[in-house]
């Protein structure tokens, strides 16, 4: 059975979890589908389940619930496509769309506007005759185009698991653990970086962390679980808490501290399972059946429990615990301050660095006598000095000092060759290289001394490499640790925002004592003095919970997010927004956490805190953004995996080609380096081959896309822009449209009324009551222009002070998504049916309003370029209201240069009526064209859609969308790049690939952050190709010089040499990527206005809606030489000149209103 229920009083995405979980809670259902644009359940359960019983469910969560329909589950979904003509604007395919899903058995339908098709799914009970006259009865010609069988949609649930990852150290390392990961069958996707040494896996249930964990070990490195967590859940409604015991010694009684413990946690609510785990306890783990691994001692005493985080605070079971008896402590141990601190040292890669820098001082100390000792060998005094016959005593300290450098302090290059061989050579790197280069040079010296005291030469010491091996390690040593510096610094972004976080704060002791005192400000003026005198507890960061009132001192970090009670000051955000200036903040005023206070002590009311707060998102988007790989990233490892064993048969061919040319061609005729060896022409084979295993660096192609990928997205974060992945960047710097939506984005959303009209000829009521029933209906409401509509109401009633209401009583209030509110209110004892909406809203449900609704267009309303909201009451038309928006400073510019500089097609997507949105555009110099007015929520995404069939498809076109509330989130999701603004709603922020961070307080436009995100998109995606280029270039041109191919012209490449070589070029690439952190922001200003307006008279009035696609392939980004048509060659070439003519420095102007 499918029951659809309508769900009244759902507001944001926690109601949606509620309901969601209370109906899958009842026996019998089989999925549950909750959408909170069109406030409707969806419910497949069993025939046997009453539907009376889901809505008493949804009612029991505190929400009203009305039964639509209850009906058998069809047995076949069925597409059908039908072409519909007449419709006009976004009013028509809405009508049509709801006249379709109206019908019994329509899943869903699609009317796109700019193909004029209707795509339904519906079940098979329903005919094509229909869908076909339900169209023609909205006043549409309606023609069959197509009808058939819709393919099962089947939800999965995915897991994603975090691993921190040791001992990568190239781009082939990455490639073997990506291959190992991906190699399961039930693993989607998983992203590796050796910049951030760290796996994040997407998995099915079929699969645990173990077994994934136990892959990443078997290819040779150190693996550790960070978390596993459903990946459709962006909130973790569960908790874990891991305390560790103090106090637990030989005479403790431990069932004892198990009672008690016990009963604390079962006294507490939220509180779903515990665990103890004492010292030398064998903790057993989830593991795979194939391996025997055993489970290691416990080395603390550890108490785990799990407990529900919106009803229990950690601070409570902590201090619960610890009440418990002064013998024992519990404190934290999966702490955030504990867990950053170890993400910095990783990120800081200190511990890298101290190793590499440990090992190039000591094999410079171990190899300089080496090579001093090569050198001087020949010296008479050398000659003399003989062990025995043959064993020379220069030979005996070159070898006892070259086997303390290979075996000791190369030991990690040997490490890396065990686990190659354990892998069948699967997991050959860079490092494998080295350990056979350097191996060779030192078998063959020591080959040399074994066979001069066979012999029993005394003539002179026997040449050997030993410093080519003692030289190779010293180079590569000081290769790794300058590049594990590099490494280190294109996190500094990053670093930054996590060193941002506090460790400790204080908090008012007595929360209630607290919010008596405020309200005794609120009422008597000059009780501010007392609020500072209140005791206050200082505790770890780990410890605050919402709605704590937390003290900040001058000068102090601000805890978590919140509102400031009591104090005002200047605010530091300008890690966390890039606002340099300090932002001032009174009473009211939200702060951040991780922000630095200013010059005066305040009060908050913590509001999200922990892995909640807005900075610890920040800190996860960006170290997500810089996991994730650019598309072109996944060629390089494909190469560097491969790039060994190409690197091993090139050397065998450089070996093998010059031993067969030295052993049939005269000495004479053999270059140059063949003759002047002393050790023989053989030799110099063998140091060829040496170099061109040496030289050989996959290290390049591997860091060239996640350096510049960290330093990328670091940049962004840092400039207003957070980008949520590498692959974003890649996407960003292809967009060529871009769609914004109206209120919020491009204007303030802080609409005001203009005027309004009562009229009250049948209503036996005052002005005044009317302005009570319209202000006491829209103070529900969450739309700008209801939170407009009531505050101008209360100005109207003079309630001026922030506690002051409407004396009504609301019931049965209700959105009508994209077109109004409604609600029955009771006033002075009566009680009124009231509506309020646009007027689709009067035309639709109010057929006896539709008279006097035309005469008041017609006369009041004919030239007003406003949004008007109409009111009925009791069913009649009550009158309207006037509201007006403004344009955010500095929207006119954005939106200029994104047209004029970046050559990108912008256009307008909104709810509002085709004047207002044409009003607002024609200030923003977006032609009529490219606005898309009388959208509806549920039909922004299908623009989108719509404009990707008429542009040639996903390859073609690609769009980006902006915008800032829930009615946008299926468009962003929809889009090739969804943007966010960072004030909107948390399912718009959560929906977009990036969220552009400006305030509403600060001086930076948060619309701005469109331009930098495309910008440094832009100049990331050029700094990667030229990365992979310089990676390239340099083993084309080095390998040649390697292998022998210029020794006719007496240019040879030394084994020392080319390990000089090799570590170069990974330091160069990572320094070119670290180049992007000098990256600035374009400042914007008008274009040239004689341009502008010859542009337009050469004709480039291209338009989205009535353009064609040849039309968009001659004008469209990127298509320079790629279109003949000689306005499109002159358009552009115009642009260009005038644009270098103008320079590329821009200085903000204001935006004309």
């Amino acid at each position: 059975m499918e029951s659809r229920i309508s769900v009244g009083g759902m507001t944001c995405a926690a109601c949606l979890g509620s309901v969601t979980e209370a109906l899958e809670a009842v026996p019998g259902v089989e999925s549950v589908a909750v959408l909170l644009l069109t406030n409707e359940a969806k419910v497949l359960h069993g025939s046997d389940l009453d539907a009376k019983t889901l809505v008493d469910a949804v009612e029991n969560c505190g929400f009203d619930a009305l039964l639509d329909s209850s009906t058998p589950l069809p047995s076949k979904l069925v597409t059908t496509k039908i072409s519909v003509s007449g419709m006009t604007c976004g009013a028509c395919s809405l009508s049509v769309t709801e006249a379709l899903e109206g019908l019994l058995g329509v899943e869903l339908a699609s009317v796109s506007l700019l193909t004029n098709t209707a795509s339904i799914k519906h079940s098979s009970a329903v005919g094509a005759e229909e869908l076909l006259g339900a169209i023609e009865d909205c006043g549409f010609d309606a023609t069959l185009e197509s009808t058939g069988g819709a393919p099962p949609v089947v939800p999965q649930s995915l897991l994603t698991s975090n691993f921190t990852v040791t001992g990568m150290t190239c781009g082939a390392c990455l490639a073997l653990i990506t291959e190992a990961l991906e190699s399961f069958p039930e693993v989607v996707s998983a992203s590796v970086s050796n910049v951030t040494d760290s796996a994040v896996v997407n998995h099915t249930q079929d699969i645990t962390a173990e077994r994934l964990k136990s892959a990443i070990e078997d290819c040779g490195f150190d693996a550790v679980i960070n978390f596993t967590s459903l990946l459709e859940k962006e909130e973790e409604i569960e908790e874990q808490a891991i305390l560790q015991i103090y106090g637990i010694d030989e005479s403790s009684d431990t069932s004892a501290l198990q009672y008690n413990v016990e009963a604390v946690l079962n006294s507490l609510a939220g509180v779903t399972d515990f665990l103890f785990i004492f010292k030398g306890q064998i903790e057993e783990s989830t593991m795979d059946l194939e391996n025997d691994a055993e489970g290691a001692e416990h080395a603390i005493d550890e108490l785990r429990v799990s407990y529900m985080g919106n009803m229990l605070g950690v601070r409570v079971l902590v201090d619960a615990l610890n009440n418990i008896d002064d013998e024992h402590q519990f404190v934290i141990l999966n702490s955030i301050d504990q867990s950053l601190n170890t993400q910095l040292k990783l990120l800081s890669r200190s511990k890298e660095i101290s190793y590499w820098r440990s090992t190039f001082y000591w094999s410079l100390v171990f190899g300089l006598p080496v090579i001093a000792l090569n050198v001087t060998q020949s010296m008479s005094l050398w000659r003399k000095l003989m062990v025995f016959n043959g064993l020379y005593v220069v030979s005996v300290i070159q070898l006892a000092l070259t086997s303390f450098i290979l075996f000791t302090l190369g030991s990690v290059f040997f490490k890396k060759m065990a686990g190659c061989i354990r892998r069948k050579g699967k997991n050959a790197n860079m490092d494998v290289l080295v350990c056979m280069s350097t191996l060779m040079a030192y078998s063959f010296s020591v080959y040399s001394i074994v066979l001069s005291v066979w012999t029993g030469q005394t003539e002179k010491p026997p040449k050997v490499l030993f410093e080519t091996t003692a030289m190779l390690i010293s180079f590569i040593s000081f290769g790794k640790w300058m590049e594990n510096k590099a490494k280190g610094a294109t996190s500094t972004a990053l670093s930054r925002l996590v060193s941002l976080t506090p460790t400790v704060c204080s908090i008012v002791t007595d929360s209630s004592a607290y919010l008596l005192l405020l309200l005794e400000r609120d009422n008597e003026k000059g009780a501010n003095e007392e609020l500072a005198d209140l005791p206050t507890r200082e505790i770890g960061i780990d410890l605050l919970q919402t709605n704590d009132i937390a003290v900040v001192t001058a000068g102090g970090k601000i805890p978590a997010d919140g509102v400031i009670v009591h104090g005002s000051t200047e605010v530091d955000e300008s890690i966390i927004t890039g606002e340099s200036m300090p932002v001032l903040k009174k009473r009211g005023d939200t702060v951040i956490g991780g922000s630095i206070n200013g010059p005066h002590l305040i009060h908050m009311r913590v509001t999200r805190a922990g892995k909640n707060s807005q900075l610890h998102q920040i800190i996860d988007i960006v170290k997500e953004s810089q996991v994730s790989k650019a598309p072109v990233q996944r060629y390089a490892d494909y190469i560097a995996a491969r790039f060994v064993a190409a690197v091993l048969i090139l050397s065998s061919i450089t070996y093998a080609l010059w031993f067969i040319l030295c052993s049939y061609i005269h000495d004479d005729k053999l270059p140059k380096a063949f003759r002047n060896e002393e050790n023989g022409k053989y030799f110099v084979c063998l140091k060829l081959a040496i170099s061109v295993i040496v030289v050989a660096c996959p290290c390049a192609l591997g860091l060239a896309a996640p350096t510049a990928v960290m330093v990328g997205t670091g940049v962004g974060a840092s400039r207003g822009a957070l980008i949520k992945g590498g692959d974003i960047l890649e996407k960003a710097s292809a967009i060529n449209v871009m769609l914004f939506d109206k209120t919020g984005t491009l204007t303030s959303g802080e609409m005001t009324i203009s005027s309004a009209k009562p009229i009250l000829d049948d209503l036996k009521i005052s002005p005044r009551d009317w302005w009570t029933l319209v202000g006491s209906v829209e103070k529900n409401s969450e739309h700008p222009t209801g939170k407009a509509i009531a505050a101008g109401a209360k100005q109207k009633l003079g309630l001026t002070f922030e506690g002051d209401t409407f004396s009504t009583t609301i019931q049965g209030f209700e959105v009508l998504t994209g077109l109004g509110v409604k609600a029955k209110v009771a006033l002075n004892n009566q009680t009124f049916d009231v509506v309020i909406g646009n007027k689709r809203l009067i035309v639709r449900d109010f057929p006896e309003s539709r008279e006097h609704l035309a005469t008041v267009l017609e006369n009041d309303l004919k030239d007003s370029i406003s949004t008007c909201a109409h009111v009925v009451v009791n069913g009649k038309y009550a009158g309207y209201l006037e509201l007006v928006d403004t344009i955010k400073e500095g929207a006119r510019e954005v939106i200029d240069y994104i047209r004029d500089v970046e050559n990108i097609q912008v256009a307008i997507v909104t709810g509002d009526s085709d004047e207002v949105a044409v009003r607002i555009g024609s200030q923003l110099g977006v032609p009529k064209g490219n606005i898309f007015s009388e959208v509806s929520p549920l039909e922004k995404d299908k623009v989108i859609v719509d404009l990707r069939k008429k542009f040639g498809g996903p390859k073609n076109i690609s769009i980006a969308f902006v915008g800032d509330g829930i009615n946008d989130a299926p468009a962003l999701v929809q889009a090739d790049i969804g943007m966010a603004i960072s004030s909107g709603t948390d399912i718009a922020i959560d929906s977009a690939e990036i969220v552009l961070m400006g305030l509403k307080n600060s001086l930076q436009n948060d619309l701005a952050g469109v331009i930098t995100a495309l910008k440094v998109s832009e100049a990331t995606f050029k700094k990667i190709k030229l990365n992979f280029i310089f990676a390239t270039i340099y083993n084309f041109v080095m390998l040649p010089f390697a292998m022998g191919c210029f020794l006719p012209f007496n240019l040879m490449l030394p084994p020392a040499a080319a390990a000089a070589a090799m570590a170069c070029s990974s330091v160069s690439v990572v320094l070119n990527s670290l180049m992007l952190r000098k990256w600035k922001p374009p400042v914007l200003t008008n274009l040239d206005k004689d341009f502008k307006l010859e542009e337009a008279a050469m004709g480039d009035q291209f338009t989205l809606k009535h353009s064609s696609l040849e039309d968009f392939n001659a004008i469209k980004r990127g298509s320079y030489g790629k279109s003949w048509f000689p306005r499109g060659i002159i358009l552009r070439l115009r642009r260009r000149i005038i644009l270098r003519g103008q320079g590329s420095s821009y200085e903000m102007l204001p935006t004309s209103a």
